[in-house]
């Protein structure tokens, strides 16, 4: 290990299963926040206020044809990353926990809004609740700084969670940030989060 940065990722874990889940879960978060920038940048008319990410893998739309398989790689990287992670941990529900969110994506992704909106929205529920969960949790893995910026994204994460899923036809959810800025606050330090972790396991693992 390099420095003095310290991850611990469970009992068992050894460096090719921290190098994996830190290739994995790097990418993820990366690749999700690109394709979504991009796909923004081309669909037509699309509002950050009024638009959620969803719209942007909508069968028929302009963005769908890259965005829905790179946004399943995303979350079979997500889920990957998670399983080898904790794989050897023998801590089974912490292992559940944060293979939620890349099976809840996955879940939204092969079921698109304008598809099956029931279960597009459990897979969103999947992937939104759990995910800020794991953010927080992880605080007690990590022993570098990063751990309170772990703690922070996850809570904030959360806030958005609360918001989008219990406030949503109040007017101050819709005249705030509207459904997609809440979903963005949700979503966006999940992904700082999947990036700044998956780089402290490529560091645990150099």
């Amino acid at each position: 290990m390099s420095g003095n940065i310290e991850v611990t990722v469970g009992i068992g874990a050894d460096a090719t299963d921290s190098r994996r889940a830190g290739v994995l879960l790097t990418l993820a978060g990366t690749l999700f926040l690109l394709l979504i920038t991009v796909s923004e940048a081309i669909y037509p008319n699309y509002s950050v206020h009024a638009n959620t990410i969803s719209d942007l893998f909508a069968i028929g739309t302009t963005t769908s044809l890259f965005g829905e398989p790179l946004a399943f790689v995303v979350a079979l990287s997500w889920t990957a990353g998670a399983y080898y992670l904790f794989r050897k941990s023998g801590r089974k529900g912490l292992m559940a926990l944060n293979l939620l969110p890349g099976i809840g994506l996955m879940l939204a992704v092969l079921s698109p809004e304008n598809v099956n909106l029931a279960i597009h929205s459990v897979g969103a529920v999947l992937a939104f609740i759990p995910g800020p969960i794991a953010a927080i949790l992880s605080y007690r893995m990590i022993k570098s700084p990063f751990r309170y910026f772990a703690l922070a994204l996850g809570c904030l994460s959360l806030f958005g969670a609360i918001m989008e899923f219990g406030a949503y036809e109040t007017a101050f959810f819709q005249k705030s940030l509207g459904p997609g800025g809440w979903e963005r606050i949700i979503l966006y330090p999940l992904l700082v989060w999947l990036i700044g972790f998956g780089s402290l396991l490529l560091n645990k693992a150099s």
